[in-house]
């Protein structure tokens, strides 16, 4: 301990004598702590801690891109979705939308971002929820008006709620409208930073659609082109 002391005095002094020598250590040292870090956030969401999702390595995505190689994203409608299900290289896909919608009922409203799935998008992200349940296929059956259920993304239930660990059962009013809290969602799952999820209403409205979630069956690979319907 004597030695370790007696060095560190050296270099302080070293330091202080030495303002250039100074500035060159520490800058040395932010930029090998800064890359330290970095090196390790990717090991770590790789190897360690890796998406929840199951099989991520099988979901992609519907973009299109245009002579200028702009990419967008595709939507579809409620039918279109139940054909691109039956596709060949298709396991399962499911579909979201996004509303800002507005706490209501409180004494303070408070602004969130509501992201609303088909039935069987938990199911599709094969993650178990933190309490209660996901969505089901029965909370929005196809030619009905979806129950009024919904699970809460983590950070919220941690913000609103203070992590209520008997919160499964109690309501939320959202933009006055009531719903039953059935579930919290775990601290990984974020998709669509969405604070609460909610069942999406099957339509065969075409000016209304949804994101495909699609997963892959396996061994298809995505440059595949083969996807007609089965």
């Amino acid at each position: 301990m004597q030695a370790f002391l007696q060095d560190l005095r050296f270099a302080l002094r070293q330091l202080r004598t030495s303002p250039g020598f100074a500035v060159v250590a520490i800058l040395s040292l932010a930029l090998g702590i800064g890359a330290t870090c970095a090196v390790f956030s990717v090991v770590y969401a790789v190897l360690v801690n890796p998406y929840p999702y199951a099989d991520a390595d099988r979901m992609v995505h519907l973009v299109v891109k245009d002579k200028g190689g702009n990419q967008r994203w595709v939507s579809l409608t409620g039918p279109q979705l139940q054909q691109m299900r039956k596709a060949n290289s298709v396991e399962s896909a499911s579909g979201m939308d996004e509303w800002n919608l507005t706490t209501t009922g409180g004494d303070v409203p408070e602004d969130l971002t509501a992201i609303y799935f088909t039935g069987n998008a938990f199911n599709h992200f094969g993650v178990p929820v933190l309490l209660g349940r996901g969505l089901l296929p029965t909370d929005a059956p196809e030619g009905q008006d979806p129950q009024p259920v919904a699970v809460l993304g983590y950070q919220f239930w941690q913000r609103h709620y203070n992590g209520d660990p008997e919160i499964v059962g109690k309501t939320i009013q959202l933009t006055h409208k009531s719903y039953t809290v059935v579930g919290v969602a775990p601290p990984r799952f974020t998709w669509g930073d969405g604070d609460v999820y909610l069942p999406w209403k099957f339509t065969n409205d075409p000016t209304r659609g949804v994101m495909p979630q699609i997963r892959l069956k396996p061994g298809v690979t995505v440059g595949s082109r083969n996807c007609p319907p089965a």
